[in-house]
Formats: structure tokens, sequence, C-alpha cells
């Protein structure tokens, strides 16, 4: 009788237990489906008035386990997107204080003489290290090398802003194209406004700017055998000393005065490799102005808002290569809606899940008890 009863309830929980499981394995989990236009990366968007660029769609996995029963091992699937604005015809200003050290890599004019350019060719050979090296530009790598002409594995190679010692001062690689390298070395410029502090004068509302070079004259005493190590300041001006007799020269009478160049309102020089404009003067800074490119880029993440002008829209990724962006007041309630249903389907899978874990828990309690000896 015990054995009887308990294969009948063995029965029923395992029509139980299989029924639910028959239900996990053919209900398919619903996802979000949203009528509009879906984009890759490299598509166009119109939103406002700009045209935007998917400029990259990205997947990342989490390192969870799956989320229990069901999960899937690799952990839940995470997409994010960018999208990017360019304005062609946009000005970049760049400001400078009064008093900043521009370094002479950063400016060019006509006749410039504290910055000097050399370009060394592919195949060249040059003097460096107090030895002969031979020049290999690689355009494709970004790469200027420099290796010793009797012993090759004696090198250096160098990238576009790298500094090395040439020609006792430091020199810059600032360009590597296709068989040459630009390299520049030279003084830096101290930047200074024309007014009360500078030139003496009273004025008030300034309109010019005046790079300085700046000199070690130590450095070059030091270098000129004929004179002594140490300059010195005599009435107010700077002066060198000959060894052979003591005399005192004054430095710009010796070396040559140090290189000036103002720039009023409006002047135009090299800047950084632009063609740049004075756009503005005052007694604090220098307002540089040229044409160029700026990027506004929007960072997209699944069911996020963003704003483009007034209006708000939302990212909805429907697979790992495509993304949808739409108006969140027209189109965000239908999506919170197809979530929540998502959300609903889950629950009641899990719920299954316990009816399948509690049938078989019963079955084998069922079949446990059955085969337990009968006293009397």
């Amino acid at each position: 009788m015990q054995r009887r009863a308990a294969a009948m309830y063995l029965a029923f929980f395992v029509i139980v237990g299989a029924a639910a499981y028959g239900l996990i394995l053919t209900t398919s989990a619903p996802h979000v489906e949203l009528d509009g236009p879906t984009y890759s990366q490299g598509d166009t968007v119109e939103l406002g008035e700009r045209t935007w660029t998917v400029s990259s769609i990205e997947v990342s996995t989490g390192g969870g386990g799956g989320g229990g029963h069901g999960g899937g091992g690799g952990g839940e699937i995470s997409r994010s997107g960018e999208l990017s604005w360019t304005n062609e015809s946009d000005v970049v200003s760049t400001s400078l204080d009064n008093g900043t050290t521009v370094p002479p890599t950063d400016v060019v004019w006509a006749d410039q003489t504290a910055r000097n350019e050399a370009t060394f060719a592919d195949g060249d050979t040059v003097e460096y290290n107090g030895s002969q090296y031979e020049v290999s530009v690689n355009a494709t790598a970004g790469t200027l090398t420099l290796a010793d002409a009797d012993d090759p594995t004696v090198n250096t190679s160098l990238s576009v802003g790298d500094t090395f010692e040439y020609q006792n001062s430091e020199a810059t690689v600032t360009d590597i194209a296709a068989g040459e390298a630009t390299v520049v070395r030279g003084n830096s410029y101290l930047l200074l406004v024309r007014n009360a502090n500078v030139a003496g004068e009273n004025i008030t509302d300034p309109t010019e700017m005046t790079f300085v070079e700046q000199r070690n004259v130590t450095e070059l005493a030091v270098e000129d055998p004929a004179l002594y190590d140490e300059p010195v300041r005599q009435n107010g001006v700077l002066k060198v000393t000959y060894r052979a007799n003591d005399t005192n020269v004054p430095v710009d009478e010796y070396f040559g005065p140090a290189e000036t160049r103002t720039f009023a309102e409006g002047d135009t020089l090299q800047y950084q490799g632009n063609e740049t404009t004075v756009e503005a003067v005052d007694n604090e800074s220098v307002t540089l102005t040229r044409p160029g490119e700026t990027t506004t880029t929007i960072e997209l993440q699944e069911g996020a808002n963003v704003t483009v002008g007034d209006q708000q829209y939302f990212a909805h990724f429907p697979d790992n290569s495509s993304v949808q962006v739409l108006s969140t007041d027209e189109r965000y309630g239908e999506y919170h809606a197809q979530n929540a249903e998502i959300d609903n389907f889950h629950e009641r899978k899990n719920g299954l899940w316990g009816v399948v874990d509690l049938s078989i828990i019963a079955a084998i309690l069922l079949v446990a008890t059955a085969l337990l000896p009968v006293k009397g």
C-alpha cells in the first residue's frame, strides 16, 4: 500500500515537472522590437539640424555566470556606441598668457633666426654624438633612425615629438614623411605683451605682442674658448669677458642681438603648423585663432537618454552591429513596456524552474520513503 501510494505521487510530480520543463524548452524569450530605421557603423543619422555619424558600435561581455537556471556561461552582453559630428568650418582659439615661454617648434615666420630647421633624408650621413651616423626614415612606422656608420648596432630610433641632442642643442623631430624627416632646434621665445610693464609707456589697451629670444649666455660663453665662462653685469648691461685682455663686451655686441618679432592684432604667423591670426591682445594674454575642425561626440548606452539641441533621444541596439536612435517623447513608453514584458517572462520562467526543482526533490523523497522497510 505504501509503495502504491508513493508510485502515484511520484507519477504526479514527474508529470508536473516534465510539463514545466517542456514549457521552459518550447517558450522563446521576447525581445525589444521597435519600428524605425537601424544604423550600422559609418551610417549617418539626422538629429535636429545636424547630420551625425555612427562612429562606433562596441560589444562587451560581463563576467557573470548567467543569473541562475538557463543562464549562459559567458555573462551579460553590454552594447554601446558613439555618434560624432565634425564642424569643418569652426574657429579654433588658443590663449597664451603674457610671459609664456614658447618653444621654437611652435612658431614660424619669415627671416626667423632663433629657429633652425633641418631635413634628414633617408640614406644621408650626419654628424651625431661625435661620429658619422646613417639616416634611415620609415614613414610607415613613423620612425627616424640614426645608426653609427661603423657599428649599426649603436643606433637611436626617434618618433615625432621626440627630442635628442644635435649640434650642441636640443632638437625635436617635428615631421616624418616619405623618405625624409624634419628636425627643429633653437632657442625658445618669451611672449611679452607691449604694455606699460614692457615698454615703459602708458599703454592701457595693448594691441601688440612680442616674441623675445631666450639665450643661455653662460652656455654660449662656455663654448667660446676666447671668453671666460661666466658673463658679468655692469651698469645693468650683461657682458662677456675676453680671456686675453679681460675686456668686457656687451653680449648683444659680441653674439649679436637676441631675436625679437612683434605682431599686432590682425597679423598672421605659423603657430603649431597652422596659419594663425592674432585675434586679440590684452595685458594678461594673447588670443590666437585659426580655421579648423572640431568633433563633437555623443556616447550611446542601451536605453540611456541623450540630449541633442533641445530634443531627447534614447538608443536601442537590436543586435551587435546596429543601433536605433529614437525620440524619447514618442517611443520610450513603448520601449519601457517591452522591457517590462521581458522582465515578467524571466520571472515566470524562474517560477517554472522552481516547479521543476521541487518536483525533482519530491520525487527523490518519495522514492526514498517507499524503499524504507515496513515494521510489523
